[in-house]
């Protein structure tokens, strides 16, 4: 797996390069100080497999640096790593493309974990947004229940695995069906709920008030 690190602090850039080493098995770290130079990145090294963001660059800040790696590279799986913890700024990097947003105040293990359960296939949002989202139900619009409540048992079942982070080969593993099936349940999850992607899905359920655990 190879991971870029876009931030323009020189030592926490290595401070994440050495921690990133504790994942197995251990990945490509490569380094960029500022927009631009993580877009170059993106175009040379079509093998990257994950992207981790800071959202104050010195050549851009905010929302706008995810909206443009987007655009470079739209299959790249990009993680936003930042000290910012405004929920409305979380909430528009996911609504954004971002598959996961983890803060800087994380502790090592969070942090990992959080990129174990990203490269599985999963999302990743703090979890105090996850709570207050849950939280916020009771003024959840009626219709978020009830496109939740016209999915079959087995999508169901499907969202709850999603939820987890688990995945399609879990998914399908332990619901005893093809990954084929997995897929056509996704699509049709995602088509109900109108999401695009995993992460609006768990997004739309939290908001909805389903539980995440």
């Amino acid at each position: 797996m190879k991971i870029l690190i876009v931030d323009d602090h020189t030592l926490f850039r290595s401070g994440m390069v050495h921690l990133l080493q504790s994942l197995s098995p251990s990945p490509d770290v490569i380094e960029s100080e500022d927009l631009h130079q993580a877009c170059e990145m993106l175009v040379t090294h079509s093998d990257i497999d994950l992207v981790l963001l800071d959202l104050r660059l010195d050549d851009a800040v905010g929302v706008d640096s995810l909206l443009v790696l987007r655009k470079e590279s739209p299959d790249t799986t990009i993680v936003v790593l930042s000290g910012e913890q405004d929920p409305h700024v979380i909430h528009r990097c996911i609504d954004n493309g971002a598959m996961g947003f983890i803060t800087k105040s994380s502790t090592h293990e969070e942090l990992l974990e959080a990129i174990r359960l990203i490269v599985a296939g999963g999302v990743y949002l703090p979890r105090d947004v996850m709570v207050n989202a849950l939280h916020a139900r009771q003024n959840t619009e009626r219709s978020d229940v009830a496109l939740l409540a016209s999915l079959s048992d087995r999508q169901r079942e499907v969202l709850t695995y999603l939820l987890q982070g688990k995945p399609n080969k879990t998914i399908s593993n332990n619901m005893d069906i093809s990954q084929n099936t997995v897929k056509a349940h996704l699509s049709a999850i995602f088509r109900t709920l109108g999401a695009r992607n995993r992460t609006e899905a768990v997004y739309f359920a939290a908001r909805a008030g389903v539980p995440l655990e």
